[in-house]
């Protein structure tokens, strides 16, 4: 992948539920970070710059090259397809995907590239302690994902591929990204290779099944589980073959204590170990979408202040 690395950007954030309680602070960097960041980005030989040597500004995008592309292929051909197909469907749900602006080719390997627009604030993988800290976020980001996965799942689609990852963050909405790995739910895997990262697959995935919506339900309550926690899920274990059987056992990570009882239940059911057990995205957009109205975002002067 070529193109601008996540940019560094101040948030302000608040602690707890109640929108009464007082203002907190994390302790963090100034915005020298976010100049350094820049300056290694600019000096990075793996991003290219357009621009000339005489130009200084540009409309900042992201280009995400497929290797191998320059005789272009039907693996490009389909994620380019996929995410204009669900760019169009989730117009219909309210909501919105990581933005394409056109296709490009590489002048230098030919390869085709996305034209994305560049998403300032990262990943949701770079601000999971936003998330712990600022606690009603969750109930807004996850209704806004899962309107995103609605309209995936409308289409007969699977993401196949969801993790904090690819989720991209441009404050304060959340914005599902790569569809690599996205197909019909009905389409076989003729490769027969198993795809993806460890934490997020489904046990019924890591047995060899073919992945299902179900297995995106699945990758669903592990990221409700990190926006409670502020860390990736089994972030501190190695992600091996042992790690793979745990998950296939039925271990998960450990319930953060003080996590709404309602929530505990809803994600517990989206990570269980039998697919047919787990909520459609349909009754899960259906809870957020109660949640996020019960317990709105903190306000601006509320909310823990952070720069990263």
């Amino acid at each position: 992948m070529t193109g601008t690395s996540p940019t560094t950007s101040r948030h302000h954030k608040s602690e707890g539920r109640d929108p009464k309680k007082k203002t907190s602070f994390l302790q963090s960097p100034s915005d020298t970070i976010t100049i350094e960041r820049h300056y290694k980005d600019a000096n990075n030989s793996q991003i290219k710059n357009p621009l000339k040597i005489d130009e200084k500004y540009g409309f900042l995008i992201v280009l995400k090259s497929l290797n191998d592309s320059s005789n272009i292929n039907e693996d490009f051909l389909n994620e380019w397809k996929l995410h204009l197909q669900c760019q169009h469907e989730k117009y219909l749900f309210g909501t919105a995907f990581t933005p394409i602006l056109g296709i490009t080719q590489d002048p230098d390997t030919l390869n085709y590239m996305i034209l994305m627009e560049y998403l300032p604030n990262g990943s949701l993988r770079d601000n999971l302690l936003i998330k712990k800290y600022n606690p009603n976020d969750k109930f807004n980001n996850l209704h806004y994902i899962s309107r995103q996965l609605m309209a995936i799942h409308k289409l007969n689609l699977v993401h196949g591929d969801f993790h904090n990852g690819n989720i991209l963050q441009a404050k304060p909405f959340l914005f599902i990204s790569d569809f690599g790995l996205s197909k019909p739910v009905n389409q076989t895997n003729i490769k027969d290779e198993i795809y993806g990262i460890l934490p997020y697959m489904a046990p019924e995935v890591l047995r060899g099944k073919p992945y299902t919506k179900a297995a995106d339900i699945y990758s669903f309550g592990i990221i409700m589980w990190e926006m409670t926690s502020g860390v990736p899920a089994f972030h501190n274990i190695p992600q091996d073959l042992n790690l793979s059987l745990n998950i296939c056992r039925g271990i998960r990570p450990e319930i953060i204590e003080g996590t709404m009882p309602e929530y505990v239940e809803l994600m517990k059911r989206c990570w269980d170990n039998i697919p047919e057990k787990r909520p459609t995205v349909d009754e899960v957009e259906y809870i957020f979408g109660k949640w996020d109205t019960t317990y709105p975002m903190e306000g601006e002067e509320e909310r823990i202040q952070c720069s990263w």
